[in-house]
């Protein structure tokens, strides 16, 4: 059963890129760029996306490495490009509750300023597992940049 709370722990990451807002949403958007980077796993990975980019479109990904794999969807709840992107986050590690994830993009000249926040997350231990994975998969998107642009 899926349930969507309005409350529960909150994760918020803080990142600035070396790339454009409109560059950074693509990385979020365009699956080919999203499975670049888009895994908690360090070393060698594999990263399956698929997007359905409107309000309402669904999205999935699979991200694997040689230990582990992870499997999540959503849909889309807010396109601003190249300002915002709300979407759902569901899957194992969300004890399959439908949680929210907005990401933020403030532009600074040539860099952008990105803050994460994931709400809805159903107990403290998933927040504290989703904020290292979010840490770590947002130290890829800043490591694709400069690869990708």
């Amino acid at each position: 059963m899926v349930r969507a709370d309005t409350t529960g722990p909150i994760v918020q990451v803080r990142r600035r890129l070396r790339a454009r807002a409109e560059q950074i949403f693509d990385l979020w958007t365009k699956p080919e760029l999203m499975a670049r980077w888009m895994s908690p796993f360090a070393g060698t990975v594999v990263c399956r996306a698929t997007c359905d980019l409107r309000p309402g479109g669904a999205f999935s990904l699979v991200m694997a490495s040689e230990e582990s794999s992870r499997e999540v969807s959503g849909t889309y709840v807010q396109i601003d490009r190249p300002c915002k992107l709300v979407f759902t986050w569901i899957g194992p590690l969300t004890n399959n509750v439908n949680t929210l994830v907005t990401v933020e993009l403030f532009p600074r000249g040539d860099e952008t300023d990105l803050v994460l926040t994931h709400e809805r997350l159903p107990t403290s231990a998933i927040r504290d597992g989703h904020t290292k994975g979010w840490g770590i998969i947002l130290d890829h998107l800043a490591d694709a940049v400069p690869r990708d642009f």
